[in-house]
């Protein structure tokens, strides 16, 4: 009898065995994206509020240590501490990096890696984080330094016409949109970038205009104002900015990789910061 019931016990394990394969396989398809799928969107999307809390995204961490860490609902005062005290605590300020393509040899990437004092280490097709911290003081009290920790998010210009633009949005308190004369057509798409800003944050943030006109051996800067040009004279351009909603403009000719926040996108970067905090100090006291 005994050998009757050997052969079943053999059949019946090996089907279990194959059985178990064909639940492991399953549940790896259900958990693991497909070869040539993407999750990147559809991650940022769901981590974009953790218990109704912002995350931070850290790809590339400058003079930080809180990469991936959860932030808060942020305020003026949160982002602030005074100069000399740790950072590790203190909420990210998320300024947006956007913009066409500007004709030129460089990309807004460029000079974001140019600011912080970091070489481009890798290549990316939507957007990218990275973290600094930078010394404010406030206008008029000079004796006031504070340390503040930022988060510059640059956006690919493709990404204007995709419907996550409003999750890269999320929280950012500021904009820097860019444009070259190399590339005329791009002035158009900063202002409906500005456009698209303005309808997909829900509170009004400041944004500055920034030219990219670097000359290098292959490509000369423009001469992009003046009589018959793009701009017919810095009051035409004064006023384009007021009427488009950039709250200062500025001009980068060459790329430095020295002067950090000395540089001239360090300056746009300062500019923004000023509105910022400024703005919401007044309104705190309202």
């Amino acid at each position: 009898m005994a050998t009757k019931y050997e052969l079943p016990e053999e059949v019946n394990e090996k089907r279990l065995r194959t059985l178990g394969m064909e639940v492991e396989m399953k549940t790896l398809k259900t958990n693991v994206a497909q070869e040539g799928e993407t999750c990147e969107l559809d991650d940022l999307e769901q981590q974009s509020e953790i218990r109704g809390r912002p995350r931070s995204y850290a790809f590339c961490e400058v003079d930080s240590d809180t990469d991936g860490r959860e932030t808060k609902a942020m305020f003026s005062e949160d982002y602030l501490q005074t100069a000399g005290k740790s950072v590790s605590n203190a909420n990210p300020l998320k300024i947006i990096c956007v913009g066409d393509y500007t004709g030129g040899v460089r990309t807004k990437g460029v000079f974001v890696k140019d600011y912080l004092g970091i070489k481009p280490s890798h290549s990316f097709t939507c957007i990218d984080f990275y973290l600094k911290r930078v010394e404010w003081q406030r206008r008029g009290h000079l004796e006031s330094c504070y340390s503040i920790f930022l988060q510059l998010c640059e956006i690919s210009d493709m990404e204007r016409f995709s419907a996550m633009t409003k999750v890269y949005f999320k929280y950012s308190k500021g904009a820097l949109v860019f444009w070259g004369p190399h590339n005329p057509a791009s002035l158009d798409g900063a202002v409906q970038w500005r456009k698209k800003i303005k309808k997909e944050v829900s509170l009004p943030i400041p944004c500055v205009l920034v030219t990219d006109n670097v000359a290098d051996s292959c490509v000369k800067s423009v001469n992009w104002i003046g009589p018959g040009k793009i701009f017919e004279s810095e009051v035409a351009l004064d006023e384009f900015c007021k009427d488009h909603g950039f709250v200062d403009h500025f001009e980068i000719k060459s790329r430095d990789l020295e002067s950090g926040e000395k540089s001239v996108f360090g300056q746009a970067v300062n500019c923004l910061l000023n509105e910022i905090l400024q703005s919401e100090q007044k309104e705190a006291k309202t």
